[in-house]
């Protein structure tokens, strides 16, 4: 009997949205409930897990073939040690459309002054605005999440500028492209800068001291992506010499801030719990987009075909 096993983070869930499995294999499903031994003894002979197993969990895996996430990134896994020989796909394409909303909501937020007037707690008007339609927005990451962030904008009348590996293959929803190495070009003209890029060797620590700088003054800066793509040292900085109309930070460096770190203080920072892509017990919608690239992948693979979302491990 082959086992494929479900690693799920929490208990409202039922297995009647999980894919319909073929005659051969036997399901087990584990929650956030389950002991550090159970897990291991469910992962030790499964040959398909769905979920984030830790890496130590998955060299205890003899039969395991494939990992498929439910998440979109995979950096837990990207830093050495994960078992050859076996597939890991993540559930990119799944989350665009709520951290899309979620990076709006920032933006909003933040050009009317929502969260001073909220810490404030008087009747004092806490001065200008800043003006949405007719701005530009620079995005980086062009993939699901970024453009369906362009999407959104253009309907709002703003001017998109792409942040992408290929510069010169036209992608819907934005206006112009460029690539990272030469992003900070058009850096001045942007008066809203959102980013969804990975974590990488070249994108870890993009915005430091000199990128930031090139922003204008009353630029709003907003993070959907990874919290090490902006250095957050130089980003306090920058805060502290007055520049930036507004920041949100749905991620930050490190992963969650000191309670007592000082960009909690400032009254334009919204700082949000890593909680943009919220999925399982949070969102329906997105967790059936979730199950459907697992239900998807998981049929290419019965029928040996290419996966969806293959990552490429070192």
């Amino acid at each position: 009997m082959r086992k494929v096993l479900y690693l799920l983070d929490q208990t409202e869930f039922t297995d009647a949205s999980l894919p319909k499995l073929p005659e051969g294999f036997e399901q087990r499903i584990l929650t956030q409930n389950a002991s550090a031994q159970e897990r291991r003894k469910e992962i030790s002979d499964a040959e398909i897990v769905f979920g984030e197993p830790t890496l130590e969990e998955l060299h205890h895996a003899k039969k395991l073939r494939w990992v498929q996430m439910f998440w979109a990134g995979a950096d837990r896994y990207l830093g050495g040690d994960f078992p050859e020989n076996v597939l890991l796909t993540t559930a990119s394409g799944a989350f665009g459309e709520t951290i899309s909303e979620h990076a709006l909501a920032m933006m909003f937020a933040l050009c009317r002054r929502l969260p001073e007037y909220l810490r404030a707690n008087d009747w004092v008007d806490r001065g200008s605005e800043k003006r949405i339609s007719g701005a530009t927005a620079m995005i980086f990451g062009c993939g699901d999440i970024g453009s369906e962030i362009a999407k959104r904008l253009k309907a709002l009348g703003l001017r998109t500028i792409g942040v992408c590996r290929n510069a010169r293959s036209p992608r819907r929803f934005f206006d112009a492209l460029t690539t990272l190495s030469c992003a900070a070009a058009f850096l001045p003209d942007a008066d809203f800068v959102f980013c969804a890029m990975p974590s990488n060797q070249d994108t870890d620590g993009f915005f430091d001291e000199t990128h930031l700088s090139f922003l204008k003054k009353d630029a709003v800066l907003i993070n959907v992506g990874r919290g090490r793509f902006i250095d957050t040292n130089a980003l306090t900085a920058c805060l502290k010499a007055g520049k930036l109309f507004g920041v949100g930070l749905d991620v930050t460096h490190p992963e969650p801030l000191p309670p007592d770190h000082p960009l909690r203080a400032f009254p334009n920072v919204i700082i949000t719990p890593h909680v943009a892509g919220v999925s399982f017990g949070h969102l329906p919608e997105t967790e059936r987009k979730i199950l459907s690239v697992c239900e998807e992948n998981l049929m290419h693979y019965l029928k040996n075909e290419p996966l969806r979302n293959v990552v490429i491990v070192p």
